[in-house]
């Protein structure tokens, strides 16, 4: 069925969907009021906790009650329902996934998971395609400049993964269309020493990721298998003094198209592992130690044989002083090592081999003044290439009323370049800058009733010194520091939440472009909007609804891709106590869209399962 929003009109498509989910809701969101549900702690925004109404960033929290009630088993199922959050993806389960942040690239947006640097030291991005939501206790997602808490790569935002988080033991088997079948088990629990281990298998004998016209088109079906494992355990060493060790590891095979056609292979393990010190040294200094490790390892095979690897070294050193009831004060000193090689296994050459360092100190200062809140951050970065890179973000907020609150904040981000930007034969360039941000954004909050809050942000962002290639050869490209990008965008999202029933609206309207041209950044819509649907059956399950629209995007090749629509429903019902069935549809309407020129992506898909946790 061809999705119908790229024959007619899209915004007659994007509103009529509109007006008839408010007429058939009206009938259903009569019962009483119902008090909104208690505001969630993040850590993400400062590095310290806060709630998500006193931060003054631009933060979502997906909880591990939102992965159960949508059922999706992939995690850019989840985030592409966020504002701000745009997914590509070349072809299906396991393809190559870019995300862009507030328009963007997909490497300048920092990837936590518990606190580590998960993205790759070569490609500068993260492995979405290979993250199982199972796995995935929490999921943080702070919105704008974030390098002057965290250091490069923060530049769209930072989205911070928190591994599962188990209390119980759990089972749970999962199978349905293109062959897709998935077993997941956990165990958790304890008193003293709290303990959390999960383990997932995945596989899916999936479907061809080109379509015919693509010059790598081949017509068998791409599968994809998955093995995840992730896990933690607390040790109190004393009163006030604590020892976590946190760990999440996924191994992959996944087959592709390669260019030109044929058959490919490659073979993926990702992992981290987080060892966190926490103490209360007075009543006022707290401190943290923690040090972190992810592995990335990838073998490929088509024309040749390639092993790409990376890992990444670093440790924390945060100390956290309360000045008085209003004032907080975060000091800390950061570093990280990236090593990285590529070998070419069927020619039995390296093509690199090198390691990169990074050192930095950073301070945080969180006040409320005379009504005001206000906070001031600064990051000075010593790189091992480029030297001192210095950046600083002020953010204020004041309540206007009980109902009212306006913020507003201006930061500066950057991003050092990657090992395969400075390295890799016939395209790295040992000459390079970093590339340089910086963002205003203004924003509002206002809650009229318990049961309802309308969230508006505004923002402006100028990129300078983006890292294109250019041809300098036939055939030959190189890394050069010759772009700059310019953003703006504007966020819209409304929580409603009357008695059982929730409904979650996020619209994004932005213009991200190239400044040489004022042409768009490819694979960003200018207008996205989701809705989600919520019915909650007590405590007997939920039944849930999508509906994701996307406007017409560029991509390579001065290509336009239509416009998409697509609406998932979910379901899980207990059926007895400690059992549950759940069930998934997929793009109920079979919608016919790309994310990516020349690339399939899933049609109508069902997938259904069951659920055991053992009553307590």
């Amino acid at each position: 069925m061809k999705n119908t929003c790229s024959a007619t009109n899209p915004l007659r498509a994007f509103f009529n969907t509109i007006i008839a989910t408010a007429l058939l809701s009206l009938p259903l969101l009569s019962p009483p009021l119902q008090a909104q549900e208690l505001n969630a702690v993040i850590v993400t925004a400062t590095r310290t906790a806060e709630t998500v109404d006193d931060s003054l960033a631009s933060v979502s929290v997906i909880t591990r009650a939102d992965i159960e009630q949508s059922q999706a088993t992939d995690v850019i199922d989840l985030l592409r329902l966020q504002s701000g959050i745009d997914i590509a993806r070349n072809g299906g389960p396991g393809a190559s996934t870019s995300l862009f942040m507030r328009g963007t690239n997909s490497n300048q947006t920092l990837v936590l998971i518990d606190g580590v640097r998960a993205s790759s030291a070569t490609t500068g991005t993260f492995a979405w395609q290979h993250l199982n939501t199972s796995d995935i206790e929490r999921i943080e997602i702070v919105r704008g400049p974030r390098a002057a808490q965290y250091g490069s790569d923060a530049i769209g935002g930072v989205i911070q993964i928190f591994t599962r988080n188990n209390k119980t033991a759990s089972l749970r088997i999962m199978g349905g269309s293109y062959k897709t079948d998935l077993l997941e088990a956990g165990i958790g629990g304890g008193d003293k020493i709290k303990y959390s281990l999960n383990a997932t298998g995945r596989s899916s004998e999936g479907f061809s990721r080109t379509k015919k016209k693509s010059s790598s088109y081949n017509s068998d079906k791409d599968g994809y298998r998955n093995q995840s494992l992730s896990g933690n355990i607390l040790f109190p060493l004393a009163a006030k003094t604590s020892l976590k060790i946190s760990g999440w590891y996924s191994k992959s095979n996944v087959e592709y198209d390669p260019y030109g056609g044929g058959y490919g292979v490659s073979d993926n393990s990702n992992g981290t592992l987080d060892l966190r010190l926490k103490t209360q040294t007075t009543s006022i200094w707290s401190q943290t130690l923690s040090a972190g490790l992810a592995t990335d390892d990838s073998k490929n095979t088509s024309s040749s044989i390639s092993r790409i690897k990376s890992e990444r070294l670093m440790a924390d050193w945060q100390h956290d002083l309360i000045l008085n009831q209003n004032n907080l004060l975060s000091l800390g000193l950061s570093t990280y090592t990236d090593r990285a090689s590529n070998v070419s296994i069927s020619g039995s050459s390296s093509r690199f081999n090198q390691s990169i360092t990074d050192n930095a100190a950073f301070a945080i200062f969180q006040s409320r003044v005379s009504g005001n809140d206000i906070s001031l951050s600064a990051r000075l970065d010593n790189h091992q290439l480029f030297g001192s890179n210095n950046t600083g973000q002020i953010a204020w907020a004041r309540d206007v009323s009980g109902k009212l609150r306006l913020l507003a904040s201006y930061g500066s981000a950057f991003r050092a370049p990657t090992i395969n930007e400075l390295y890799y034969p016939n395209y790295g360039n040992s000459n390079l800058n970093p590339e340089k941000s910086t963002t205003t954004e203004l924003g509002l909050r206002y809650q009229p009733t318990p049961q309802q809050q309308l969230r508006i942000n505004a923002y402006h962002t100028r990129i300078r010194d983006m890292i294109q290639s250019v041809a300098v050869a036939l055939y030959t490209y190189e890394a050069t520091n010759i772009g700059n990008a310019q953003i703006d965008g504007l966020e819209v999202e409304h929580d409603l939440n009357l008695n059982a029933w929730t409904l979650l609206s996020r619209l994004t309207l932005q213009k991200a472009i190239d400044t040489s041209d004022k042409s768009d950044l490819l694979r960003r819509p200018r207008q996205k909007l989701s809705m989600q649907l919520r019915r909650h059956l007590n405590k007997n399950g939920s039944i849930s609804a999508e509906w994701i629209y996307a406007s017409q995007r560029k991509d390579y090749g001065n290509v336009n891709l239509d416009a998409y629509s697509l609406v998932n429903l979910s379901a899980r019902y207990r059926v007895r106590k400690g059992t549950w069935l759940e069930a998934r549809l997929e793009n109920l309407f079979a919608a016919d869209y790309q994310l990516v020129k020349n690339y399939n992506t899933p049609g109508r898909s069902l997938y259904v399962g069951i659920r055991y946790v053992p009553a307590k």
